[in-house]
């Protein structure tokens, strides 16, 4: 895949620093025993025990209050303080020879918040924002505004305290991206002005200016990262910086924030408050095309933000792990005992639950480093659509990504290899893909529009979807007619012998022009009365390519429902759109593919995504792959699991193969 030069590429310790484990504490004036059963020779040993190749362990957490005896002005150094923990993690890694990494909150902060309520963000009425559920008086403010002094007179000085204390290798700032709110400080609201000449912030979604506003305040977060990362970088060349969950799947666009490497804790989401698999399966799909060294953080523990937490089953890990180093991204693994252990003692059986998980990703390492991915559909993530649609007062927590991460899903479902790339990666790498979704991107650039329309007529197919992809694209390119717009309607739509209903905010009733109808609009259930005119799905060729047209938001739809019809309409669309495919995977639903290349091999790789809340992941299969080639393969295997496989090479030039059965993950490599 092509990739744009003109970024900071980022930097990382180097290939064989590829599973890390973070040891959390977040301590807080509660604490009495902090450092007193951690020390260097203990965690030589543990180190080992759980296969580490990076460490990273606390140093300030969202409270505020840091885990060393920091002499920065201002600092809030936790009142119990045994003996500091860094200095045995120090010279535990140093004697392993493993790099160091610290976590850092960032604009959470709640002790910094309590003493400098000035420092701290407020929402439209003026009022200091307050998260509950960590230490501090209610009312205290506790996120951080990212143009107050607390970057240069707390954060900065601590992190090179910290690296001239403990010669770390790198922060793990946390707290950031997720706890930014928008700020109504006057400090915001007068630089807001000074940027846009707009007099005063919107304090309402439906504003005109509140695009304007959102986009204020991301560039705010975005220049504040860069401050720190450059002051770091320039103090020790050679430290890495991540910021937690920057340049991910809700900060699409050029990745030219200077941190060194993309990560992200993932935990769950709104609909996956455990964290299962949706969210390594989907937010891996968009960092790994970032062109930035990249790892994903498993909690190993659920229950973090109730009153208990307990340790996720191996399996459960190691299946949401499958994706991460299928993709080529490194792994981290996160406990945190909430409850109990705050003495930075290690649960020695916890570690050695997470020696498994270590296992299994380095058994898969040589495979799974430095591949490439294998073209087939690329899902359009456009950067100016999600800067332009956002009605959240956060910058993470609440975004919209729906039609996204629907349209991933929907495909990922159907055994597609599904890549998910924004504008930025997306352009230069266009006529790499045979097929491309544009799911809702009713706000993308006219760059982007007019490269698709291009694309199409060089060859490639191409689906959208959404009421307004007709004002993007032109009742001429999609074929149709202008059509009427049915607000917040609710219709059925056939897939085949049977019907779904979907419901859409707008639906737009379009008839066929150059194009041809696929299939048809119901007001109810049946198959055969009171349907409407109109076709649900369109297909126009222009030139050598073709396009298909939903017009209404099924991939909203099918994020919010997840109903299998749903998903069998889009494969009714898509079939008609691409035909067949030069790999073509046949497998429940529930198994996921990803296709990547390494030195000549092309790699199918196979996960089963079956829900793992149960803790008990069943065998799924048979599974049928079929794979177009010029010439019989030399070899053929199957790795990671059995070995068990059956492979033809006919005289059509098609390799086909079969496996009876998968139970996590497992690769077919082709040479």
């Amino acid at each position: 895949m092509t990739q744009n030069n003109n970024l900071y590429a980022g930097k990382w310790h180097g290939k064989q620093y590829y599973f890390g484990f973070h040891s959390d504490l977040h301590v807080d004036p509660d604490d009495h025993e902090i450092g007193a059963r951690c020390d260097e020779k203990d965690l030589v040993s543990l180190l080992r025990l759980v296969e580490a190749d990076f460490a990273q362990t606390d140093c300030k957490g969202h409270p505020g209050y840091t885990s060393w005896f920091s002499r920065t002005p201002g600092a809030s150094v936790a009142p119990g303080i045994i003996k500091e923990p860094l200095k045995e993690w120090r010279a535990a890694t140093q004697k392993l020879g493993l790099p160091l990494h610290c976590h850092y909150s960032g604009i959470y902060d709640k002790a910094a918040g309590i003493k400098h309520p000035d420092w701290c963000i407020r929402d439209k009425s003026g009022n200091l924002v307050n998260s509950p559920g960590w230490y501090g008086p209610e009312g205290a403010g506790d996120k951080m505004c990212p143009r107050s002094p607390y970057v240069d007179e707390l954060m900065i000085p601590q992190l090179i305290e910290v690296i001239d204390k403990f010669q770390v290798d790198g922060f793990w700032i946390d707290g950031d991206i997720w706890a930014m709110d928008m700020c109504y400080c006057d400090r915001c609201r007068q630089a807001f002005k000074e940027k846009t000449g707009i007099a005063e912030p919107p304090t309402d979604s439906s504003d005109p200016n509140w695009s304007a506003w959102w986009n204020f305040n991301r560039e705010s977060f975005e220049e504040y990262v860069t401050h720190y990362c450059e002051v770091l970088h320039e103090y020790k060349p050679g430290i890495l910086v991540a910021s937690n969950w920057l340049q991910g799947l809700r900060s699409p666009g050029k990745p030219a924030i200077p941190t060194d490497w993309i990560s992200g804790d993932a935990l769950g989401d709104g609909n996956d408050p455990i964290g299962g698999v949706d969210v390594p399966r989907i937010d891996a799909r968009f960092i790994s095309t970032r062109g930035k060294p990249w790892d994903l953080m498993l909690w190993c523990f659920y229950g973090a933000f109730r009153d208990t937490t307990t340790m996720k089953p191996v399996e459960m890990l190691q299946q949401q792990a499958a994706t991460i180093v299928a993709l080529g991204g490194n792994l981290q693994t996160c406990d945190n005992p909430f409850i109990g252990l705050r003495s930075g003692q290690l649960a020695p059986w916890r570690l050695k639950h997470l020696a498994k998980l270590a296992e299994f990703a380095k058994q898969r390492q040589e495979l799974c480093q430095d591949t490439t991915t294998v073209p087939q559909i690329a899902v359009l993530h456009s950067e100016h659509h999600f800067r332009a649609i956002q009605k959240n007062t956060n910058l993470f927590f609440g975004v919209d990504v729906t039609a996204t991460r629907g349209a991933a899903l929907a495909l990922l479902e159907s055994q597609y290899g599904v890549d998910i790339l924004d504008e930025w990666a997306l352009l230069p790498s266009l006529s790499d893909y045979p097929v491309v979704i544009a799911p809702e991107q009713d706000y993308m650039s006219d760059e982007m529009v007019g490269a698709l329309k291009d694309y199409v007529k060089a060859g490639g197919k191409l689906l959208v979807s959404g009421a307004d992809a007709l004002k993007r694209f032109s009742t001429e390119f999609l074929g149709v007619s202008q059509g009427e717009l049915a607000e917040g309607a609710i219709y059925n739509v056939q897939t085949g012998a049977e019907s779904v209903q979907i419901k859409s905010a707008t639906w737009r009733l379009v008839d066929v022009t150059t194009a041809k109808g696929l299939g048809t609009v119901g007001k109810t259930p049946l198959l055969t009365e009171q349907l409407l005119p109109n076709p649900s799905a369109t297909l126009n060729q222009v030139g050598n390519g073709k396009v298909a047209y939903i017009p209404f938001n099924v991939f909203r739809e099918f994020d919010r429902t997840r109903y299998p019809l749903v998903r069998a309409f889009v494969q009714q669309v898509l079939q008609a759109l691409v035909g067949s495919l030069d790999i073509v995977v046949k497998a429940p639903s529930c198994v996921d593919v990803i296709l990547r290349r390494k030195d000549g091999k092309l790699i199918v790789h196979l996960i089963n995504q079956s829900d793992c809340k149960t803790h008990e992941i069943p065998r799924v299969g048979p599974i049928a792959i079929s794979i177009k080639l010029a010439q019989k393969p030399k070899r053929v295997e199957r790795v990671f699991e059995e070995k068990d496989l059956k492979w033809e090479y006919n005289d059509s030039g098609v390799l086909k193969v079969e496996i009876p059965n998968l139970y996590i993950h497992s690769a077919i490599v082709v040479e």
